[in-house]
């Protein structure tokens, strides 16, 4: 696997060391990764749209800390199915699915998965849907779930929100049916804007906390809030970062983005 040779010429080291100078990026709470050193788990993660840079930079660090660490991906089948199918599966991509997350699993695989899926690419909400079939996947074989938060991605990838139901439904439409708008980057991209991770505690799931379709649901609930609340965590730490030094500040000014959002419908 491509991966597996990227690991051994130390380019996820490389990529963390560059990340840490152009994103300057942090992660707090690396601690509570230190359960990876030996034994496998379950990451959740809030996502952003389309190019996810998060999970670039995230896979990057984490190699790098563990470079050992056997570590898979599951993502929306039109990358890990589509014409750079070769490129995703090469890195340790999956097509995200019940099944495949139960067979990555039992095979000793720890897994990176986004509850929020492609409903992630809607941009007017912070956060949207958690799906629940993350826990479905932990239905058969229980692993901790490490729930992580980032903030910062968005402001490197800023995008324009526009309206145009012939490119809607020739580019929007065949991701997810209800998806009313179109998305276009702005550039340049990627923006040398500061980029913080969150990693929370372990989170063990108890018989209880998957023994019905209600329990399911809280559980679902309450991961997505401690998601959440790291997302806030990491938004709060980043802008105390950039507002510590002035020059750092006028630098976000000029080189940060912001949504637009452009024809908007009443």
């Amino acid at each position: 696997m491509l991966r597996d040779s990227l690991v051994k010429l130390r380019v996820p080291q490389a990529l963390d060391a560059f990340s840490r100078y152009y994103f300057q990026l942090d992660i707090i709470g690396k601690e509570n990764l230190s359960l990876l050193r030996d034994q496998q788990a379950m990451l959740v993660m809030n996502h952003t749209a389309f190019f996810a840079l998060e999970c670039y930079l995230l896979g990057s660090n984490l190699l790098s800390s563990y470079p050992d660490l056997d570590l898979r991906t599951l993502v929306w089948k039109g990358f890990s199915e589509g014409p750079a199918r070769a490129w995703f599966k090469n890195i340790g991509c999956e097509t995200a699915s019940i099944q495949n997350g139960h067979s990555l699993l039992e095979a000793g695989k720890t897994v990176l998965i986004m509850p929020e899926g492609i409903d992630a690419t809607d941009v007017r909400n912070r956060m949207n849907t958690f799906h629940t079939g993350y826990l479905r996947v932990l239905q058969k074989k229980r692993v901790p779930i490490i729930p992580i938060g980032f903030h910062g991605i968005d402001q490197s990838i800023p995008w324009i929100v526009a309206h145009n139901k012939t490119l809607e439904k020739k580019f929007m439409k065949p991701v997810n049916p209800n998806f009313d708008f179109l998305l276009l980057p702005k550039v340049p991209i990627f923006r040398p804007t500061k980029v913080v991770f969150k990693i929370g505690a372990p989170i063990h799931l108890a018989d209880k906390d998957m023994a019905s379709e209600a329990a399911l649901n809280a559980t679902n609930e309450r991961i997505k809030t401690t998601v959440s609340l790291l997302v806030d965590e990491a938004e709060q730490y980043r802008k105390e970062r950039i507002t510590q030094s002035r020059p750092n500040r006028l630098f976000h000014k000029l080189v940060e983005g912001k949504i637009s959002h452009l024809n908007k419908r009443r």
